[in-house]
């Protein structure tokens, strides 16, 4: 072998090391292919049934740009700064020690993270906003590595930025239907900074204890799997997780006979109070997430009807607001997203608790009297 044919194989290997490269088991939003010194993402909608797919092209530092890609961004990895504008693509960060990364945020209000929140009360950390509402100006004068978005219509600042050479991708792990496919896109993350090894790792643990909980409910014959319900009203309509969303599968799993775990729906159902009624209106449980709600009382004061359910007058409501910040920030949202077996330990906890008797709630609460 020649010097030269030497020097490209070594840099090839070195640039994508063949045992960094990753492979997915639940997630289905996207996919990573792999060349000598450059990947391409590839994240397809969620939801859209019509194909529509991003690409992006990760491009080793130091190595020029691949042909063939027209018109896909290129995006120079590892990426050194990144602005994330969601709280759900925090817990990614702080799993694969990137936190440092971090130059922009939305709002610290909603963050719960205490290496953000320091990152921040240090001066290391910028407010940008988000969709409609995100500061252009700041952006650009940060000039990130990468921006991580979940939304990207053609009315949106996102594509303003990336005209101006501001590399965006769109994170849509939550269009997975089951949480450990959501959880998933941590190695989604990992890819740009050249650390699918470490992603994978942390997956594989949390994989790990998930079915361990798992594994408690999984042979309950239907006539001990209690029903269940969840949603609210919003202005007028009832939002009812479909049959193939995460939290259809994540109730599944908890050990639930989830009222609406028939529907083939991948997204929320919107329902009137009637139809709602007339199914779940003697069902053992209501599981739902309303930050405002610590009480019975809260959830009369917003509609008397709610007091009909069973599952009000028995007591056995049950709320995703166990871990608010001050400013209302909810960490269901960002370190529930990286702790699914925690959060469905608690969900048995709520239906079958002689399971786990001695489990503490984290993320959930019983509403009070």
């Amino acid at each position: 072998m020649n010097l030269k044919i030497w020097l490209i194989c070594c840099i090839g290997v070195w640039a994508i090391p063949a045992q960094a490269q990753l492979s997915l088991q639940y997630a289905q939003g996207f996919r990573v292919d792999y060349f000598d010194a450059y990947k391409v993402v590839t994240v397809f909608a969620p939801g859209s049934g019509t194909g529509e797919k991003f690409q992006y092209v990760l491009v080793q530092r130091g190595n020029e740009s691949p042909d063939g890609y027209e018109g896909v961004p290129r995006i120079e990895i590892p990426v050194r700064t990144v602005i994330a504008t969601s709280t759900t693509h925090l817990p990614h960060l702080e799993k694969l020690g990137e936190v440092h990364s971090l130059v922009g945020i939305d709002k610290i209000k909603n963050v719960n993270t205490e290496a953000v929140r320091q990152r921040f009360a240090e001066g290391k950390l910028t407010e940008v906003g988000r969709d409609r509402a995100m500061d252009l100006e700041r952006v650009l004068v940060l000039q990130p590595d990468l921006v991580i978005a979940d939304t990207y219509t053609q009315d949106n600042v996102l594509v303003v930025l990336q005209e101006a050479g501001v590399p965006v991708v769109i994170n849509a792990a939550y269009g997975e239907s089951s949480l450990l496919g959501r959880v998933e896109w941590i190695k989604f993350v990992g890819a740009f900074f050249n650390k699918e090894k470490r992603a994978s790792a942390q997956f594989d643990s949390i994989v790990v204890r998930y079915e361990v909980f798992r594994s408690l409910t999984q042979n309950l014959p239907m006539d001990k799997r209690p029903t269940v319900f969840g949603g609210s009203l919003w202005r007028g309509t009832w939002f009812m997780a479909g049959g193939k969303t995460y939290p259809a599968q994540l109730l599944r799993d908890a050990g639930a006979n989830y009222l609406w775990g028939d529907s083939d729906s991948q997204q929320s159902l919107a329902l009137d109070f009637e139809t709602v009624y007339e199914k779940a209106h003697d069902a053992d449980c209501w599981i739902t997430m309303k930050n405002e709600w610590r009480s019975r009382d809260d959830v009369v004061a917003e509609d008397a009807r709610y007091r009909k359910f069973a599952a009000f007058e028995n007591g056995n409501v049950f709320n995703a607001n166990a871990r608010l910040n001050a400013h209302g920030g909810n960490d269901y949202w960002e370190t529930g997203l990286i702790e699914p077996d925690v959060v469905l330990a608690d969900i048995i906890k709520i239906l079958h608790p002689h399971l786990l008797p001695n489990h503490q709630f984290k993320y959930y609460r019983k509403l009070d009297p």
